[in-house]
């Protein structure tokens, strides 16, 4: 069964309820990362084959903005270590362009998940905890803190003692003087009255039935909000997932504290960038954002690399030349499904890779290596690019082109390997020419006289196969010789051993281009 599928029918079969909530959080604790992606678009594709199932469904997202502001990440001024302590939405926005430093990653975000399709109910935690929704929750969680004490212990997350465990606060309190969270509570009535002392020496007795004075900790935080939206299914990284793990403790608190059974749970694998090692953090800079994979990826694909790849298998982004043959088999992925030709199983990948429900994914007549060869031709000039892909017979629509044209202009300016950078030389290289074994000579002096004859795609396809044929009836030598022919040719005409599919680069170049880069005379 396909792994959406098996998400969906459990939480039907476990869930019984009216309305299911699909749940995604979000720390803004620097920049969003692709890995970040992952945990919104899996509860995304849950949502959406609960709706399919014909079952009430809602998508929560939450910014986890009432978070403190840990450590000050790549790009961010050291002076803002000042800051540390306090909650995120108290923090300014480094770069001053929003309201705080929250408000600065969320924003952009936002608009980015929109583009690949993901359009939750964003629930900003800040106001959740400073409107006191949580207040009867929390005040369960103080009230049973010396049981927390004990599941926390028992799961080996904290050493208690005796004296440990009556200290023991699930509560972080952000001070009302300061705004960090250099607290630490000093007594508890049992019902609304909580005393805490500041190490910036402010002390207060608040209740908290009538104003917030903190946020729960993380373990006891995730499983009361699973309580208070009706949670019935999240995700979360491997990081949370293993035995004993972040999960495994917030779902015994949960249900013994909270008195609610954990949502159905998928964990999920990190996403990785071909080339690029180290899991990605945003706190450390080493982070490809959703808008910079959008910048090269169509979002159809990107919803498609996630759809077809299991949440506990690692998923790799490439920026290399890699991305070629990943366009390549998204189009023949594609082709299948407009063709009626896909198997069941990709039918769904295909219905969760859409933007949309009911618009489907169409493929794309313009390839994207050539696209991504001609674009550099015409220096990214796009009215020059139409006129040199029809010179070269390519069949497309305004709409082909807009799909992928940024996207080809910004991969080969940006990450294209210097191999994969064309530029058509301006003379003929002589040197080159002279140095070349004769036979190879005679190879590119009989395809520049059957140019004429032979000025068409299927026809250049043939000759250029055909004319290695003449030197050998060897299969492997022939292999070697035709390789030695098409370096050769891309050299005389880009510099370069490898390049553009050689026939529709000529019929773009152009015949007279093509002779004057070739038609040597020694």
């Amino acid at each position: 069964m396909y792994w959406i599928d098996e998400c969906v029918k459990k939480i039907i079969d476990t869930k019984k309820t009216d309305k299911y909530v699909c749940a995604a959080g979000i720390t803004p604790s620097g920049i969003v990362h692709i890995g970040n992606l992952r945990d919104a678009i899996t509860s995304e594709f849950v949502f959406r084959g609960l709706k399919e199932a014909g079952k009430d469904a809602e998508f929560i997202c939450s910014w986890d903005d009432y978070d403190r502001l840990r450590k000050i990440p790549k790009g961010v001024p050291e002076e803002f270590s000042k800051y540390i302590g306090m909650p995120l939405y108290k923090v300014p926005d480094p770069y001053g362009c929003h309201d705080s430093y929250s408000v600065h990653f969320e924003k952009d975000v936002e608009k980015d998940l929109a583009k690949v399709g993901i359009r939750p109910r964003f629930i900003y935690q800040h106001k959740m905890y400073l409107d006191n929704k949580y207040y009867p929750l929390i005040k369960i969680a103080l009230q049973r803190r010396k049981e927390i004490a004990r599941i926390l212990f028992n799961f080996k997350v904290q050493d208690f003692s005796k004296e440990d465990i009556e200290k023991y606060y699930p509560l972080t309190v952000y001070c009302e003087a300061c705004n960090k969270d250099s607290t630490k509570i000093t007594d508890y009535d049992g019902e609304n009255l909580v005393s805490y002392e500041c190490k910036c020496s402010h002390k207060e007795t608040a209740d908290i039935s009538k104003k917030n004075i903190g946020k729960l900790v993380w373990k006891i935080d995730w499983p009361m909000r699973w309580s208070y939206e009706k949670v019935s299914f999240e995700p979360g990284g491997k990081e949370h997932s293993t035995r004993g793990g972040s999960f495994d403790v917030a779902s015994k608190i949960s249900q013994e504290i909270f008195n609610n059974p954990a949502p159905v749970y998928q964990a999920y694998e990190f996403i990785g960038i071909v080339g690029m090692n180290a899991k990605m953090s945003s706190s450390l800079g080493n982070v490809i954002k959703i808008s910079d994979l959008l910048a090269i990826y169509e979002p159809e694909i990107i919803r498609w690399f996630y759809a077809k790849t299991k949440p506990l298998s690692m998923l790799n982004f490439a920026f290399d030349q890699q991305i070629l043959k990943n366009y390549a088999e998204f189009d023949r992925f594609a082709g299948k499904i407009s063709t009626n030709s896909a198997t069941d199983e990709e039918k769904q990948i295909g219905f969760y890779s859409q933007i949309k429900p009911g618009r489907k994914i169409k493929p794309n007549s313009l390839s994207f290596r050539q696209l991504a060869s001609f674009v550099q031709l015409t220096k990214g000039n796009r009215t020059e690019l139409e006129k040199l892909l029809k010179k070269a017979g390519a069949k497309f629509s305004q709409d082909n082109l807009d799909a992928r044209f940024n996207s080809a202009l910004n991969w080969t300016e940006n990450y294209a390997p210097p191999e994969y950078r064309v530029s058509v030389e301006s003379n003929a290289n002589k040197d080159y020419f002279a140095k070349l074994p004769q036979g190879q000579k005679e190879m590119i002096k009989k395809l520049i006289k059957k140019l004429d004859q032979h000025w068409s795609e299927e026809a250049l396809m043939n000759l250029l196969y055909d004319i290695p044929k003449s030197q050998t009836q060897d299969t492997q030598e022939l292999k070697k010789i035709q390789r030695k022919f098409f370096k050769n040719i891309y050299m005389l005409l880009i510099g370069q051993e490898t390049g553009p599919r050689l026939n529709t680069f000529f019929l773009a170049l152009g015949k007279e281009k093509v002779t004057n880069l070739l038609d040597i005379n020694e």
